[in-house]
């Protein structure tokens, strides 16, 4: 390591933070090319040379009851952050999102005489207000990705800077002949996309619904479908699409089959947001073990469960939770973006006004010149 050479911690524990955390590193290095850089996060952190203390794979845990049942990992994956925080005189910490393990590492680091960049903050807007006293003892500045969250915290003496979206610098555009070709899906028909989220436990439980309520979709509309898929094996997913011999299963185009689709099927999630750029209409699911959902329902302070409706201030894109997660019900608020063209381009401008909201590319440079400002402070 060469003398003199920032070195920092990254934490993003799903794969969406190490999307975000290896575009981070990309941009730190434009000005700081021998920063050195360890921590948890995924092969993309990993390919911009990030020393990797735990893989994605092991750290993306969903929900209270998994969380109870991995107790005794996360508390070594804890100890490990702490001491290596510790050993290797690091000079500032980025926590990416995942709040349930990295505002508690926050608090260690500080004890430590730390810095901490928190980016993307936990939604405590939405839930868990009450951490909000300890965010402002144990994170120097917080990095959103949405307008409003800025006021928020600044109403609570919380620093904090609005960058954008990261998802903005990665997000583009397609051609739709050349992406229909690549799967063979038909040109003359209307796409349903099926986007059943990244992680292991949501495919399980939202994909076979999804799939079941997209064969009564094709059989009244005449749409071909397409799942979206994540960084998941393909097996997980032919476990049910054995059954939909017609289902296309889409890898590694997600973003163009999002552009492209007529309408989509959306965990809720990132995905919503990324739907919602391209100004597809949607209905968007969740649903997750009836003891998570008993302890998150009385603790989320928000109408709306999409962040797609958060940000609009208002539903415009209908919502589906838990039992109401059916092939029938999933089938029939998807059933108007086919038959109600007026409801289909209001939901589109709809959309096109969430957009407008996401602020403008740039995110990654924004929080590396926060990272810069808070390692020489």
């Amino acid at each position: 390591m060469p003398a003199g050479a920032p070195v920092i911690m990254l934490v993003a524990g799903e794969a969406s933070g190490d999307l975000y955390g290896a575009r981070l590193i990309r941009a730190f290095r434009e000005k700081h090319p021998d920063a050195v850089f360890f921590g948890i996060g995924g092969d993309l952190m990993k390919d911009e040379g990030m020393e990797l203390l735990y893989h994605i794979r092991e750290t993306a845990i969903m929900g209270f009851v998994e969380v109870v049942k991995n107790y005794a990992f996360l508390k070594e994956m804890f100890a490990t952050c702490e001491d290596a925080y510790r050993d290797r005189k690091t000079d500032a910490a980025v926590l990416i999102d995942y709040p349930g393990f990295n505002l508690r590492l926050a608090e260690r680091i500080k004890e430590h005489g730390g810095r901490v960049l928190y980016y993307i903050s936990p939604q405590v807007w939405a839930w868990g207000r009450h951490r909000i006293k300890n965010m402002r003892r144990h994170i120097d500045h917080l990095a959103v990705v949405f307008p409003f969250e800025e006021a928020f915290f600044a109403e609570r003496d919380l620093p904090a800077t609005f960058v954008g979206h990261p998802l903005l610098e990665i997000l583009e555009h397609s051609e739709r002949g050349s992406f229909l070709a690549r799967w063979g899906l038909p040109p003359d028909r209307p796409l349903l996309a099926l986007l059943p989220g990244s992680r292991k436990q949501e495919i399980e439980r939202l994909l076979p619904a999804m799939l079941e309520g997209a064969q009564i979709l094709a059989e009244k509309h005449g749409c071909a479908v397409a799942v979206g898929a994540a960084r998941q094996p393909d097996e997980l997913y032919n476990r049910w699409l054995q059954d939909y011999p017609s289902v296309v299963l889409v890898r590694d185009d997600t973003h163009a089959l999002m552009e492209h689709a007529h309408a989509a099927v959306v965990a809720s999630g990132t995905a919503t947001v990324e739907t919602a750029w391209y100004e597809t209409p949607m209905i968007v699911v969740y649903r997750a073990s009836a003891l998570n959902y008993a302890i998150g329902s009385r603790l989320v302070r928000v109408d709306h469960i999409a962040m797609v409706n958060i940000l609009a201030g208002r539903r415009i894109v209908p919502e589906l939770l838990q039992s109401d997660v059916t092939p029938e019900y999933i089938s029939r608020y998807t059933h108007h973006y086919f038959n109600d063209a007026e409801y289909y381009e209001n939901t589109r401008r709809e959309l096109e006004r969430v957009k407008e909201k996401m602020g403008t590319a740039g995110a990654s440079e924004r929080v590396a010149g926060l990272l810069e400002q808070l390692i020489q402070a």
